[in-house]
């Protein structure tokens, strides 16, 4: 009886050695996949994290790690450097997650991709300057990114947020101020004068104030109008 009962316990302890070991093996396929991500974004190989997070996103939309996987999506799509798709899982998070603890990262993160796209590699190999490229994502990003100031003034990527902003001002008044000079070179006055004083009332504390001040001035004097070059004159020493 001894015997039979000892047989019996040990055949217990088997299966459920066995049903655990194909509980192990039978690990659902999100989990796996997500662990996947994981280990290859802690291994820096992003655009792998962005297979297995997009066949999460693709093959399991409802399931548990879904929200999540798509959080990291922005982040993997980021570090990839494929920073439209960044801003489009951005915004795909906004709006499928208003309520996520979390949304403003995706908020910030949205911001952030125009200010980086701005900053490509091309302009840095062949020393452009910033202010002679295309501005249109830099205006963008500086509007999502107040958005993200206004929506979310305790967030821990303030700061950040804050540093691209300065350089975003100075990069759109550097790029108005472009303008200003080519009007002034063809003898354009009045549009120059125009553009001057766009930058000097929508774009304050910019490093290009003085730089507007000079414009103005030239422009003032060119048009015969010497008492407004003496009053900008004046402004440039109070400065």
């Amino acid at each position: 009886m001894k015997n039979k009962f000892l047989l019996l316990s040990l055949s217990i302890l088997i299966l459920i050695g066995c049903a655990s070991n194909e509980k192990e093996e039978a690990e659902p396929p999100e989990v796996q996949l997500y662990r996947m991500a994981q280990d290859r974004i802690n291994a820096q190989n992003y655009l792998g994290a962005v297979e297995s997070l997009a066949r999460i996103e693709r093959f399991y939309p409802f399931g548990v790690y879904a929200e999540q996987a798509r959080a990291d999506l922005i982040y993997a799509f980021y570090m990839s450097g494929d920073y439209d798709q960044a801003f489009a899982a951005s915004e795909k998070f906004i709006r499928l997650y208003p309520r996520n603890t979390n949304v403003d990262y995706a908020y910030f993160m949205k911001g952030m991709t125009g200010y980086y796209a701005d900053e490509g590699l091309l302009g840095n190999i062949f020393s452009l300057s910033l202010a002679k490229r295309d501005i249109t994502g830099a205006m963008q990003s500086y509007a999502d990114l107040t958005e993200f100031l206004i929506r979310y003034p305790e967030s821990e990527y303030i700061d950040a947020a804050r540093e691209r902003l300065i350089f975003l001002r100075n990069l759109i008044a550097s790029s108005e101020l472009d303008g200003a000079e080519y009007y002034l070179k063809r003898g354009a006055y009045l549009a120059a004068l125009n553009r001057a004083n766009y930058v000097l009332k929508n774009i304050p504390n910019s490093t290009e104030k003085q730089r507007a001040l000079d414009i103005m001035k030239k422009s003032f004097i060119e048009l015969g109008y010497e008492e407004y070059a003496e009053k900008v004159s004046s402004v440039e020493t109070l400065n």
